[in-house]
């Protein structure tokens, strides 16, 4: 077995080995015990280059043993798959990608958490890559799923030569310690980093000069695979910056792991497409968790602009005496809190852009242009410039109003966006107006990378319908090939009760729904040894719930979600709720479709049983109204399929599937509306959840019973 990189400059290399008796990775130094099975271990026992590792998750079924000796019979994958059994749902996936592939193709592939999608789509892939000359980028949403594919990579490279790298953003990796105190954004950490480079205030960046510290940079980094934290690790140590190491690496790279907005925001892939040196057909790109793929090319390609803003740019431009500027932003908040005067708090209407850009226009005696744009872009960065100078944070808003009203004068004239105006409130109770341009199709940015890119792979435990996703992301005039996997997982591990008679449809939340859906909650966290997750179709469901006395029905400790809560105070929150699973268990309560019920695992005790509250259909606003009309014209009868219903089920799914993260958890899933059991519903749940499924009453004592029986099968 090959040494490791550790990310260390001092001691980079340990001496890897596994017990030949039960697998177990160990480090060893002379003579050890396997601290697993108790087994002696010599340093004799060291095995070589091209030896594997037992995967840690079982399943039934025939298994395929990979040979020990790489030798010319060897399949090609079977070089970079680094497991000595592969599971048959692995090597299906392997093979159909090895025989769809080699001429460039578009996969997409549903599969279960737990099958072992993310070496199986490695080892089928490297070895194309490498004959084609290809790199493959792999999209991952998480930096703990780029952080997999790492681990993964440093596996295969102990039985192949391999390189990889998982690209983060300045922000993550710089170390200059004005960015790590004042950057709020990835865009402003870009506009510190390009002024202290400019200054030359930057040693890190300044030491990349330095001819012995760049040679000993790129020994170190040289045909290696390197996490986020290995090139801040060696970044510290040689004190040179880990984001310039990152993209001076990537030309000659095998795999690259990093998120959408690399990929797909299409000025940020023009400067990764340069870093690369390469073109989109010289890449094979990998899509994991693409359900999300829709939403976030939405999310890229819209914007939006408040009052606020518009009010600070003001300012900006009176302190720099911009008559002309300050004009224009006056009758252009003018306009807006004109517009708002009828509306009612938090109330959206939908906009003609042409026709708003006049009256703004009209008000301000101007043209809003490129000429404009740019004087409020120049404003901008003199402001940010200023504000460097001073050691503060630079922000400007009038490079804000300048990029909104840069997308505004883009899209006017473009069907697949909306434009909207809102009615908001500040702390203080004054209204703020906000505008928002919306992107009504996703394909607008997943197109051109999904036929341009040599190939591409989407993967998934939730993307069916298939052809209604194939439809949304712009493949449907091409050759798509589709792979949907079996469920990996023993039926015993999952009970999936549908409880009838309830919902969450308006005309249903009365009092006494609310009653019986807590008196069930009641029933479910007492019947589950350890902690139980509860995930709303909205806000005001769960506030329901809890004014109907839930905290006082159970006798776990209640971890509440609420509106307005930061990503770190919702992490922390997670955090101590998983940590209630080594005492007697604890509650869980959030939304559909939120960090907690998409973006957080909860595997084992962390979350025994997860409750789904109704199903989380957006509210009916202008906006989701737009979105379902533009897609009915363009794909007439399926708009709201593809605008509305899917999009909320996939979120119910995806709550739903928290606590199976792996073949070894079992979970019980309470889907708490009985709209879940009728055919169009359920055929849009994952295949593994729609096993071991049935229909109950809405009777507590029964629910709790059923799920005592589950529970202890587990614990007998």
């Amino acid at each position: 077995m090959s040494n490791v990189y550790t990310g260390r400059t001092d001691k980079a290399e340990e001496n890897y080995t596994f017990c030949p008796n039960c697998g177990k990775i160990l480090i060893i130094d002379g003579k050890s015990r396997c601290k697993k099975c108790g087994s002696y271990i010599s340093v004799n026992d060291k095995e070589e280059k091209g030896d594997v590792l037992p995967q840690t998750d079982e399943i039934e079924g025939t298994k395929v043993k990979i040979k020990e000796d790489i030798s010319s019979a060897t399949k090609e994958w079977e070089k970079y798959f680094p497991y000595l059994e592969i599971r048959p749902l692995q090597k299906q996936i392997i093979e159909t990608i090895q025989e769809k592939m080699s001429k460039g193709s578009q996969i997409i592939i549903q599969a279960a958490n737990g099958v072992g999608k993310t070496i199986s789509l490695l080892a089928a892939v490297l070895p194309i890559a490498k004959e084609k000359k290809k790199t493959i980028v792999y999209c991952c949403r998480t930096h703990q799923q780029m952080s997999r594919v790492v681990e993964e990579l440093k596996l295969i490279k102990q039985l192949n030569q391999v390189s990889g790298l998982a690209l983060r953003g300045r922000k993550e990796l710089c170390l200059h310690h004005i960015i790590k105190k004042f950057a709020l954004d990835a865009a402003n950490a870009a506009d510190i980093c390009r002024y202290l480079k400019k200054e030359g205030k930057c040693k890190y960046f300044n030491n990349l000069a330095n001819k012995t510290k760049l040679e000993k940079v790129n020994k170190i980094v040289q045909n290696k695979v390197l996490d986020s934290q290995e090139l801040i690790e060696i970044g510290k140590n040689i004190e040179v910056c880990p984001f310039e190491i990152s993209i001076r690496t990537l030309p000659k790279i095998n795999v690259v792991t990093t998120s959408y907005q690399y990929v797909f925001n299409p000025f940020i892939r023009k400067i990764l497409l340069a870093n690369l040196e390469k073109e989109l057909s010289d890449l094979i790109v990998i899509v994991d968790e693409a359900h999300n793929l829709p939403s976030t090319a939405v999310d890229i390609s819209s914007s939006n602009l408040s009052n606020y803003s518009i009010d600070n740019a003001l300012s900006e431009a009176m302190k720099h005496r911009e008559g002309e500027l300050y004009d224009f932003l006056e009758s252009l908040s003018a306009t807006l809190m004109n517009e708002i005067k009828s509306m009612d708090k938090n109330q959206e209407i939908r906009i003609d852009s042409a026709n708003f850009i006049s009256t703004i226009e009209r008000r301000a005696k101007t043209s809003i242009n490129k000429e404009l744009i740019q004087s409020l872009q120049n404003l901008g960065d003199l402001v940010k410039e200023q504000q460097m100078k001073q050691n503060k944070a630079p922000l400007s808003y009038a490079s804000a109003v300048a990029n909104y009203l840069s997308v505004l004068i883009e899209t006017k004239d473009q069907l697949e966006f909306a434009h909207f105006l809102s009615k908001g409130e500040s702390k203080t109770g004054n209204p703020i107006p906000r505008l928002v341009t919306l992107s009504l199709d996703p394909r607008t940015i997943t197109e051109e990378v999904l036929t341009k890119s040599y190939a591409t792979i989407l993967a998934s435990g939730t993307l069916e319908p298939i052809d209604s996703y194939i439809s949304l992301i712009g493949l449907d005039s091409i050759k798509v090939e589709s792979l949907l996997l079996p469920s990996p997982y023993k039926d015993e591990n999952h009970i999936t009760l549908v409880i009838d008679k309830l919902s969450s449809k308006l005309e249903d939340r009365t009092p006494s729904t609310y009653a019986s859906i807590v008196d069930i909650i009641e029933a479910v966290a007492e019947a589950t040894p350890k902690n139980i997750g509860i995930f709303c179709a909205s806000y005001t469901v769960m506030e329901s719930l809890i004014d109907s006395g839930l905290e006082k029905k159970i006798s776990k400790p209640l971890y509440i979600t609420h509106r307005g809560m930061t990503s770190s105070e919702t992490d922390d929150l997670i955090n101590d709720f998983k940590n209630e699973s080594k005492f007697s268990g604890g509650v869980l309560i959030s939304v559909l479709g939120g960090r907690s019920s998409e973006g957080s695992d909860y595997p084992a005790s962390q979350m025994q049983s997860v409750v789904v509250v109704g199903i989380p259909y957006a509210k009916p606003t202008p906006s989701v109204n737009a979105s379902i009309e533009y897609l009915e014209s363009q794909f007439p009868t399926k708009g709201r399929e593809f605008g509305y219903n899917i999009p909320a089920l996939t979120r119910a799914a995806q709550a739903a599937g928290r606590p199976i993260r792996s073949l070894e958890d079992y979970a019980a899933i309470i889907l708490l509306d009985y709209r879940f059991a009728r055919h169009y519903y359920k055929k849009h749940l994952p295949n593994w959840l729609r096993e071991n499924f049935h229909v109950v009453q809405p009777e507590a004592e029964g629910i709790s019973e059923r799920l005592k029986k589950f529970f202890e099968f587990h614990n007998s």
